[in-house]
């Protein structure tokens, strides 16, 4: 079931649409079937101080980035910005701080040792297709169908490497916390291969489509400074 999160009176008043992913703890629907998680919070925050109105939708990675590409007075978070998306968006900067993703295996396989990103090539990666570790990956000579196995849902991956199916995955400590405990299954299972520290040296940002009204985005880039301005205080 898709979540859905509204702010607006009347579906004709809809100023922005806005899409993302299921990525706890950030953006996730939760039993309720809403949209909720931190990135989350501090999204309806910034949308309320710039007085604008919205619906949230989550799908699949790959969807949410064509909508956010194509559709007018759409928006897109949370995403990286990376030097191969920079021209097919407008920003807004920065939504999150940096999080450091790891590469992790079942703690039973002693027959993978990684030293290197190198090493990890002898090893099938499971990632969401299209996502900012799936562009990492190729952009470091990795190849899809060969050592990455590509996903359209992102709760599979750990179930792959739990049935052995893929060697490893490629995510944040949260993340495979959660998706260990979503699946009943004691973290304990498995354990960092390699930690893939600042794979952009980037942050998590709000990204617009092109076509947007350029009144809308600077009204949220104003609202996000200030926001960023109040965490950060005196």
């Amino acid at each position: 079931m898709i979540g859905l999160c509204c702010f607006f009176a009347n579906a004709n008043e809809v100023q922005l649409q806005v899409v993302t992913e299921e990525w706890v703890p950030y953006n996730f629907t939760n039993a309720k079937g809403e949209i909720d998680g931190r990135a989350t919070h501090k999204v309806r925050e910034i949308l309320a101080d710039a007085n604008i109105s919205y619906e949230i939708r989550s799908y699949p990675w790959a969807r949410s980035m064509k909508l956010a590409k194509t559709k007018k007075n759409t928006m897109i978070y949370s995403i990286y910005r990376t030097p191969e998306r920079e021209p097919s968006f407008l920003w807004a900067c920065p939504l999150l701080q940096p999080v450091k993703e790891y590469l992790f295996k079942l703690k039973t396989r002693k027959d993978i040792q990684l030293n290197s990103l190198d090493d990890a090539k002898k090893h099938l990666i499971s990632v969401v297709r299209g996502s900012v570790s799936n562009e990492f990956l190729i952009k470091n000579g990795f190849e899809n169908g060969k050592n990455i196995d590509i996903t359209a849902d992102p709760s599979s991956s750990p179930r792959k490497l739990l049935a052995g199916y893929t060697d490893l995955i490629m995510t944040t400590e949260y993340t495979a916390f959660e998706s260990m405990k979503k699946l009943g299954v004691s973290f304990d299972q498995i354990e960092i291969a390699l930690e893939v520290t600042n794979t952009n040296n980037n942050r998590a940002c709000l990204a617009f489509s092109p076509s947007s009204d350029m009144e809308l985005v600077e009204q949220v880039r104003a609202a996000l400074a200030r926001h960023n301005l109040r965490s950060i205080g005196p």
